[in-house]
């Protein structure tokens, strides 16, 4: 009844059919990834278009609306803001392209085509584009963006050779610029010119000339002597260094002995002194973050301007763990040592000149502060307020819980020692920090720019290497689990989300000059540029050297003791469309423990940046118990140690060192208490009564 012999050779399906099947599936993947693409845009357009309507009712700027619902869309997106622009210009050209919309939202044009018909054809007039839609819809359904591009500008053209040729020169001005992308594989990085046409031949043409100044015996392939024509010709050379093995017998020998030596490297470099030394593998990396192969690094150091950066490691709690949402400072790194981290600079390098940022547009204080300093987060310990002061004061909160401190599991107490509210209880013992993830350095110091040291060769440090510390497995999992705990944290209680600092002070309470003026210093500026390296605003990557350091807590001019205060606890690094979008209230920025940035709008969306190196954050004020009316001890009254212990010795450290039980060792801290509170009433009685306790006049 069943036939149970499993596939008969005819019944096997034929491969050419499967493959045809699933490119059916693929093809109907595409269709669906359109429509999907679609509907995105068009619901931004419904955003937008709402966004717009309550502005005009508010008397509110366009622009500054634009501003906001492109950061809204960014976030939503968790894109960039170039990602969210290429949205926000598709959904507005489109409604003057109805054929290619829809075209579009029938899923027959996938997003490439769009923005290449949208980007040519949103600088035609009317006219134009119901004259030649028609035909740049048929060949957007057959060729692919580079193409269509072309092919659409010669039908342009061809209708409206006045209106082609104003649209390419106003395109000249908008459009054309460069950039670098470094999106690519490998430590490879894209240099994107946009230029003209006619530049980009005329380039191109430079180009093949200056590989053409190498024989053929060059082992390099053609792409790899085209990028080194380009650096040739950046650095203002005429050929390149062939690198065939034939020595004077290259035909092009000699033909590149006068080119005058390359300038210094124009770049911020930040390296580790073990791998400085030749003492550990970790990849150097630039100012965004960018890495860097640790040889290269040691090969640029050794001609350069050095600047130490005194960090200290900060160890982040794995999420099994209670309390995982916190972060606490560790007491020493894993080798025991604060390890120093040393940023090798180009050698016209000019950090040391003051900070030349924009303003900040900021123009008074806002509510954008920050709890009683509970936050999952946790204090940092007894780290600088600012770099150029002489310390951080001391912030206090009644809470037991307050978030500034991992908790051991089954323990009530703060992982750090220092943070106990009961250190004079010596029964309690002081337990060692759980085990955790060394993640975040706090940088705790920075040295001045001074010319490089002779570093050793990487084969004398091998050969006295030390054993190379534990990996940090996971990194990018605990950071990640530590945002997404945050939001969880904040979304549980919406007014945690004022920050850890409401009134911009950072838990400082002297107002010195530094403070409250309005421009930072460079050492400051360089602190703030050290922890975040690129601007805080989730997913921006304009790096923080091209950032303006803005005040997270608006600067009052009118008076600078009250707004916030130029100090490292209140800055952050903001480029100049999100700080615009900052100062004109559509999104808002606080500063959680440990320097994390929560980014928040009207509309609830919420997201955490991270430091790379980690802002301390003032030392949390010891709590003392208060006494009880009942408990306190009177001057008129003997003394639990006149009573008891009368004759006795005081106890010493000795004599709790050498006590072999618990139920001792409780025993000697209860003498040592009472010996304590005797000394205490003594100092009132000797107060009260000094005729009674003074020396004979003999």
């Amino acid at each position: 009844m069943f036939d149970i012999g499993g596939w008969g050779v005819a019944e096997t399906p034929p491969v050419d059919d499967c493959i045809a099947g699933f490119l059916d599936v693929i093809a109907l993947n595409r269709v669906h990834e359109n429509l999907a693409r679609a509907a995105t845009v068009l619901a931004y357009c419904d955003v937008l278009e709402m966004r717009l309507e309550a502005a005009e009712a508010a008397g509110g700027d366009p622009a500054e609306t634009v501003r906001g619902a492109l950061c809204d869309l960014a976030v939503t997106m968790t894109g960039t803001r170039r990602d969210a622009s290429v949205v926000h210009d598709v959904a507005e050209r489109l409604h003057r392209m109805p054929l290619t919309a829809l075209r579009f939202v029938t899923g027959s044009f996938d997003w490439s085509t769009v923005v290449t018909i949208t980007s040519v054809l949103h600088r035609a007039s009317d006219e134009t584009i119901a004259a030649i839609e028609f035909e740049v819809c048929a060949a957007g359904g057959r060729m692919r963006p580079q193409a269509l591009r072309n092919r659409i500008w010669r039908l342009w053209m061809k209708a409206d050779p006045d209106g082609a040729a104003a649209a390419r020169e106003s395109s000249k001005s908008e459009e054309v610029g460069v950039r670098i992308d470094r999106t690519g594989p490998g430590g490879i990085s894209s240099l994107i010119a946009k230029i003209t046409d006619l530049e980009a031949a005329e380039a191109d043409a430079l180009i093949v000339e200056i590989v053409g100044t190498v024989c053929k015996d060059d082992p390099r392939s053609t792409g790899m002597l085209r990028a080194a024509g380009l650096m040739a010709l950046l650095h203002g050379e005429h050929s390149l260094v062939c690198e065939c093995d034939r020595g004077d017998e290259c035909p092009v020998a000699g033909a590149a002995d006068d080119l005058p030596p390359r300038r210094g490297h124009l770049l911020q470099i930040v390296v580790a002194v073990e791998t400085l030394l030749g003492l550990s593998s970790d990849p150097a990396t630039l100012a965004d973050g960018s890495p860097i192969d640790p040889e290269v690094a040691r090969i640029v150091a050794t001609d350069a301007k050095w600047q130490a950066l005194l960090t200290e490691l900060v160890e982040m709690l794995k999420p099994e763990q209670d309390n995982p949402d916190e972060v606490g400072r560790n007491g020493e790194s894993s080798n025991g040592k604060s390890p120093n981290g040393k940023s090798p600079k180009g050698k016209n390098s000019n950090d040391d000149t003051p900070d030349d940022d924009g303003p900040d547009d900021d123009d008074g204080p806002d509510d954008d502060g920050g709890p009683d300093g509970d936050g999952p987060g946790g204090s940092d310990g007894d780290g600088p307020g600012s770099p150029d002061d002489g310390g951080a004061g001391s912030i206090g909160s009644d809470d037991p819980d307050d978030g500034r401190g991992p908790s051991i599991k089954g323990s009530n107490h703060s992982a750090d020692p220092r943070n106990r509210d009961d250190p004079e209880n010596p029964d309690d013992p002081v337990l060692p920090s759980p085990p955790g993830l060394l993640l975040l350095r706090t940088v705790v110091g920075i040295g001045r720019v001074c010319g490089a040291a002779e570093l050793p060769s990487v084969r004398l440090a091998d050969a006295h290497c030390r054993p190379h510390a534990a990996p940090i497995l996971g990194e990018e999992s605990v950071r990640d689990g530590l945002v997404a705990r945050w939001l969880a944290w904040i979304a549980e209680q919406p007014e945690r989300a004022r920050g850890i600092f409401p009134d911009g002070h950072g838990g400082e309470s002297d107002p010195s000059q530094s403070r409250v003026t309005y421009r930072p210093s460079a050492r400051v500026a360089a602190f703030v540029r050290a922890a975040y390296r690129t601007c805080t605003f989730p997913n921006c990557s304009v790096p923080s050297a091209r950032c303006q350091i803005d005040h997270l807590v608006p600067f009052d001019h009118d008076d600078p003791e009250r707004g916030g205060w130029t100090i490292v606890t209140n800055l952050q690094p903001v480029c100049v469309f999100h700080h615009q979008a900052k100062t004109s209230k559509a999104w808002s920025a606080v500063m959680l423990a440990g320097g994390a940035i929560l980014w928040s709008n009207s509309v609830g969306l919420r997201a955490v940046t991270l430091p790379d190196f980690s802002i301390a954050s003032p030392p949390r004020r010891r709590r003392r118990r208060k006494k009880s009316a009942e408990t306190s001890l009177s001057p008129c009254e003997p003394t639990r140690w006149e009573l008891e212990f009368n004759g006795s010795a005081p106890p010493t450290l000795e004599d709790f060192r050498c006590a072999s039980t618990e139920n001792e060792r409780r025993k000697v801290a209860e003498k040592r208490r009472a010996y304590l509170d005797h000394c205490r009433v003594v100092h009132v009685r000797v107060r009260a009564d000094r005729s009674r306790y003074d020396p004979a006049p003999f």
